[in-house]
């Protein structure tokens, strides 16, 4: 525990305002940060707090001062995020068995969206044809995470499109028009071997041939991160290294640039 957050320090400030009271330590978010922009420092990496994992107002405000973006799972975080001071641009919404009038809602404010169901994207692309790019969220068929409750991934997940319906995803594009431009896996929570972000993504890369204007690869989260001493983390910094050169030899391939999004939650806050 940071001196600064000392059993003392905590009495002191409870006797102040009063309990129950939520004390943050604000300078480790920015230490877990910096640690994921050093071990990504290699590629052109975007990452966007998920903000489920805690959506206090002034947390909010601390994550959009210290420039990392936010991701979102419902309107109403998406409104949150706005009022926290999070420029529409730098919010990425993605959905989950939502309704279109939500989807429609979230779209006025401009925000980043990933579609994750062929209903849906159906839709948006009959309303918005390629006026409003999109993201598209797949489901890999990726056992991960620290059990099944949290493996988000795998072959009987609700999660995603299944990447066996390619075909109707690239039907959908073909009547609607609608405009591409990335593509988003997310396997589980507490996944501590690299390997499933690289199996994750190598699968992407595969499927991006079917979209020629791809901006982006979102790997999603879970991030194993330690509750006590001597657990097992992720070890980013292997993931950062191991993912540069995947993703250097794809771009060489496609003969272009690829931005790489992750969506790191606990692991800016759990501790």
């Amino acid at each position: 525990m940071s001196p600064h957050l000392s059993k003392e320090f905590l009495v002191q400030l409870g006797d102040r305002y009063g309990t129950p009271l939520y004390v943050y330590h604000a300078e480790k978010i920015k230490e877990q940060f910096e640690k994921l922009k050093t071990a990504f420092a290699g590629g052109d990496t975007r990452f966007f707090y998920a903000c489920k994992a805690l959506t206090n107002i002034n947390v909010l405000k601390y994550v959009n001062n210290i420039g990392c973006n936010v991701d979102c799972s419902s309107e109403n975080e998406v409104l949150l995020a706005l009022r926290a001071g999070f420029p529409a641009g730098r919010i990425l919404y993605t959905s989950n068995n939502i309704s279109f009038s939500e989807l429609e809602a979230v779209a006025a404010h401009g925000v980043n969206i990933n579609i994750d169901s062929l209903s849906n994207l159906r839709k948006f692309g009959l309303k918005f044809g390629s006026s409003y790019p999109v993201g598209i969220r797949m489901r890999p068929n990726i056992m991960a995470g620290g059990n099944l409750k949290i493996s988000t991934g795998d072959e009987s997940s609700k999660f995603g499109i299944p990447i066996e319906q390619l075909e109707d995803i690239l039907e959908l594009v073909r009547e609607t028009g609608i405009a591409i431009r990335g593509l988003h896996i997310h396997t589980g929570s507490e996944i501590k071997g690299v390997s499933v972000f690289l199996k994750g993504v190598e699968i992407l890369f595969g499927l991006s041939d079917h979209f020629p204007k791809l901006e982006f690869l979102d790997l999603g989260g879970g991030f194993k991160v330690s509750y006590k001493p001597g657990d097992v983390e992720t070890d980013i910094n292997l993931l950062g290294k191991q993912l540069e050169e995947a993703v250097t030899a794809f771009e060489n391939r496609i003969n272009r640039k690829i931005q790489i999004w992750f969506e790191p939650g606990k692991f800016l806050v759990s501790e």
